[in-house]
């Protein structure tokens, strides 16, 4: 059995210690968010404007709040850490690691595009889109069966009237072993 995203949530919401790692958890990624945005306003800005954007104030400012409003808009589309990682694994990891440094191959290797030689590097980029389309369609079809996500729903077991009825359910087997017990002659 994986957890995939809910590894705190396997953990009751009045365990203490568990609260300390969402604190953690919760401070870790709000101070990791903005180096993040660092990069995509430093590739936005050589994207459009092939690295000489303009030199102002307001200009840094509004390019700053489209990507925090753009990040909160998405955010709000689901409440569940797992979809996000494996889009995001489908969507970048996978085209980072196998079809990027393929094309690239492919691209910068003299010669014709379907030769022998270059077969390894084109098999490995059919790979990669067929597992960045399979991986986003699954991960879509996850979403729509809301098979993803219990939205922060107590385990069974930190519920007190599960915990009671298992405990009532002990003592009063144990009363009536003890009953018949001391009946029997």
């Amino acid at each position: 059995m994986t957890s995939y995203d809910r590894t705190l949530e396997n953990y009751c919401m009045s365990d203490d210690w568990a609260n300390v790692a969402r604190i953690l958890f919760s401070t870790t990624i709000m101070l990791t968010y903005p180096i993040e945005c660092f990069v995509v306003r430093e590739v936005l800005e050589n994207a459009i404007w092939d690295g000489k954007p303009p030199e102002t104030k307001s200009h840094h400012i509004m390019i700053t709040v489209a990507i925090v409003a753009t990040c909160f808009i998405f955010s709000t589309f689901t409440d569940c850490l797992g979809i996000v990682l494996e889009l995001n694994g489908v969507l970048a990891a996978v085209p980072l690691a196998f079809i990027l440094p393929a094309l690239c191959y492919l691209k910068l290797e003299s010669g014709r595009l379907l030769e022998w030689r270059k077969a390894p590097a084109f098999l490995l980029a059919v790979f990669g889109f067929a597992v960045a389309i399979i991986g986003t369609f699954l991960a879509m079809v996850r979403v729509i069966d809301g098979v993803t996500c219990s939205h922060g729903k107590e385990m069974d077991y930190c519920l007190a009237p599960h915990i009671q009825n298992k405990t009532t359910s002990i003592l009063l087997s144990l009363m009536n072993t003890t009953t018949q017990t001391t009946l029997k002659p």
